[in-house]
């Protein structure tokens, strides 16, 4: 998801289909994706959509603070970003910086911008999108297991608390400080709400609900892996090396690698009945570029949200829908990926970005790291 290896490509201009006539170039940033996406964004999406969109599309895979810095230093000048994709924190990250279209304005060329739905059309790690992101896909993160070490997985975050020195060594999550990867932060997340943290920062400051959450936390580093991977490819190639019995991280990343074969056939998931972490996947338009460039980046949008894109992309990608088309989705999806009421009801509460941010500003000296 969300999170994941990101694969540091560079940039690749893709050929333009025969037949297609082209009236501008645009530079697609994905600051989201792992290498499986990446994979899957040049060879699939991109093509799919290249007629649609009537430009060339130049695909790059970069760090969202790099993206965010370039997007900054081109100011009024428009720079050569055209098209995001941002994790929700990063969305609301960009949006506070005022860097991006509101897509709304651009509603006759997006109708498909109509087909996302809430909350994640709304809001994005605690902040209000006001149109300036659209749901691509839908994530959740999963605690991971591997069935031959674990026969009865813990479902609750209290539970795998408790249970902790049953993989004491065997059992870890991805460094929070990471920034290719925001799977640790959300569980951190996750788990100091678990233990009666609001999650809430007065002035940035803590209040008195983080302290025994920290201490639960804290206690429960001492049963972790030694060393924390840094990010969700070597997380899940814990899995593979049989370091880790016990982890967490970006549901879909673990059903593709299991695909793959890169993890055990062993591995399982379990979304935690009281809560997991899920969000959204943004496409966005960088908010400085010259109209025709906006316009040909909204008819890119407008293409990966369509039905021909969304269906294959969960069937292939294991991401939820980024729209409506639930109902079109073929029963076999289903016999790898929770149900849609499963998806609904393990939902936790967002975490805003603030919480994120200083959970990774102060994770390793609170729990000793």
């Amino acid at each position: 998801m969300r999170r994941k290896l990101r694969a540091c490509v560079a940039a690749i201009a893709l050929a333009v289909l025969p037949g297609v006539a082209v009236a501008q170039n645009i530079s697609f940033y994905d600051a989201m994706s792992g290498a499986n996406f990446v994979e899957w964004w040049q060879t699939t999406a991109i093509p799919a959509c290249q007629a649609q969109t009537q430009a060339a599309i130049r695909y790059t895979s970069a760090g969202s603070p790099e993206v965010l810095q370039r997007i900054k230093a081109a100011g009024a000048q428009g720079g050569d970003i055209d098209v995001l994709f941002l994790a929700p924190d990063k969305i609301a990250a960009f949006k506070g910086e005022g860097v991006l279209e509101d897509l709304r304005t651009h509603a006759a060329l997006m109708p498909n911008l109509a087909k996302t739905e809430p909350p994640d059309n709304d809001n994005a790690a605690g902040t209000p999108l006001e149109g300036t992101g659209a749901v691509f896909f839908r994530y959740s993160y999963a605690l991971i297991y591997n069935a031959d070490r674990v026969a009865n997985p813990p479902h609750t975050w209290k539970d795998l608390y408790d249970r902790r020195d049953e993989w004491k060594g065997r059992i870890s999550y991805v460094d929070p400080r990471s920034t290719v990867s925001g799977s640790g932060r959300f569980f951190v997340a996750m788990f100091l709400r678990s233990f009666g943290s609001d999650l809430a920062l007065t002035n940035g400051q803590e209040d008195a609900s983080w302290g025994p959450a920290w201490a639960r936390l804290k206690e429960f580093e001492a049963a972790n892996a030694r060393k924390h991977a840094e990010s969700g490819g070597a997380h899940v190639a814990q899995f593979a090396t049989g370091e880790i019995a016990v982890g967490f991280h970006a549901l879909d990343f673990a059903l593709y690698s299991r695909k793959l074969g890169t993890v055990p056939p062993s591995i399982r998931t379990v979304l935690m009945e009281d809560g997991v972490p899920e969000g959204a996947g943004y496409l966005a338009i960088a908010r400085n570029i010259p109209p025709a460039r906006k316009d040909a980046a909204a008819r890119f949008i407008n293409c990966a949200l369509s039905d021909d894109v969304q269906v294959p992309m969960v069937k292939e990608m294991y991401e939820f829908p980024g729209t409506n088309v639930w109902a079109k989705l073929p029963p076999e999806v289903y016999q790898v990926m929770p149900t849609r009421e499963i998806f609904d009801k393990s939902r936790g509460p967002d975490p805003s970005a603030a919480a994120l941010q200083h959970i990774s500003d102060v994770w390793a000296e609170k729990v000793g790291y």
